[in-house]
């Protein structure tokens, strides 16, 4: 987790917000520390994104109500408020606009999913392993004969009929 978290804040340092989210995600990943939400909220915040920033505020205080830093994230959560509340977009900060800064966009919409094949499916080969196994119990009682042995006699196993 450190080298992820210390990877977060050397992007943050060089303007690379976007990077520095990835590293700070994969170091939560490792281990859920509400501070590295709050890194997160500070990076989406440089990017412009208010939104995500104020999820992740939200989220970082929910995980930390005792934080020490409350009154200065309440503050940031307010401004963030305004930005949203006002309509105009807003351009990044001057630090956001870093020359190798990529920029937020919306994802391209999805393309619907072609439909699939039948053996794509988990239903399929549950159906199909299901007949096998139906086969094998009914081999193996059509195996066994439907007669039982002829009992052991003192003249032996002949059948007298």
């Amino acid at each position: 987790m450190q080298g992820h978290r210390a990877l977060g804040h050397r992007l943050y340092r060089l303007g690379r917000y976007e990077e520095a989210v990835a590293a700070f995600r994969r170091a939560y990943e490792v281990k859920a520390d509400a501070r590295l939400l709050f890194d997160i909220a500070e990076c989406y915040r440089e990017l412009g994104a208010v939104d995500q920033a104020l999820f992740y505020y939200d989220r970082y205080l929910a995980a930390w109500p005792d934080a020490f830093d409350r009154a200065q994230v309440d503050e940031r959560v307010a401004a963030l408020e305004n930005m949203r509340g006002s309509g105009a977009p807003q351009p990044p900060p001057a630090a956001a606009r870093h020359r190798h800064q990529l920029t937020i966009t919306e994802p391209p919409p999805s393309k619907p999913r072609p439909p699939s094949r039948p053996w794509q499916r988990w239903w399929f080969w549950t159906a199909i392993g299901a007949g096998v196994l139906a086969g094998i119990g009914a081999a193996a009682l059509s195996s066994s004969g439907g007669s039982a042995p002829a009992p052991m006699t003192e003249l032996g196993d002949k059948r007298f009929f």
